[in-house]
């Protein structure tokens, strides 16, 4: 088990965009099938491209005897890229002025406000589309050379903590109805709230480890 996949995975639990759109599927009239389109279609995304990466290393292998350098540059590389979003994305916007809406985010928005389990599919898509931290795991899985089992396993692991918000939301209301919308105002609430400062430090702290990991490899390997 790559450590790279448990740390990135957990840096991904807590996504803002996420948690928005869980808030509006619980806000609906009918949650269940909203919650679901929603897993279902960013699973089948996000587990493909994981698979596909895995199976392709397992079935074609180099030639050559596999050293850890190329991974090394990866983390280095992925560290750089995550260091350089956290200070955009904390730069981009004085605290004291919103965002303007980029007409594809605010067309999201929008359909959220009365969603279907059409605009929940897409929402389920274009919120776990792969960025830095799946990059980031998908090449300390491949690098490791797990087996084919080994390595589907631990994309099911990634994916199990970036879908931890909807799929621990979808059992919620499934089983404490009475107090899920509730608990997901006062979470989205409080996100919503330091979102700013959660992505920032987030993609800090994981692009100091990656970069960290990558150059301490690299100088003593």
């Amino acid at each position: 088990m790559s450590v790279d996949v448990l740390v990135l995975g957990l840096a991904s639990v807590v996504r803002p965009t996420s948690v928005a759109a869980v808030y509006a599927f619980l806000s609906a009239r009918s949650p269940t099938p909203l919650l679901v389109a929603y897993l279902v279609a960013g699973l089948a995304l996000s587990l493909s491209v994981g698979v596909a990466a895995v199976a392709v290393v397992h079935i074609t292998p180099p030639p050559a005897p596999v050293t850890t350098t190329g991974r090394d540059i990866a983390d280095v590389v992925l560290g750089v890229l995550a260091l350089g979003a956290a200070v955009w994305y904390g730069l981009r916007t004085p605290p004291d002025r919103p965002a303007p809406q980029r007409p594809a985010r605010e067309a999201l928005r929008r359909r959220l406000s009365q969603p279907t389990v059409r605009h929940a599919a897409v929402a389920g898509v274009a919120t776990h589309l792969p960025g830095v931290f799946y990059l980031g795991a998908l090449a300390a899985i491949v690098a490791s050379r797990p087996g084919l089992v080994g390595g589907l396993l631990q994309v099911a692991l990634y994916n199990l903590f970036w879908f931890a918000i909807p799929l621990a939301a979808l059992a919620s209301w499934t089983f404490h109805p009475e107090t899920t919308r509730d608990s997901a105002a006062r979470l989205t609430a409080l996100v919503q709230s330091h979102k700013k400062n959660i992505v920032v430090v987030v993609f800090v702290l994981v692009g100091l480890y990656l970069l960290g990991v990558g150059l301490y490899d690299l100088l003593t390997g």
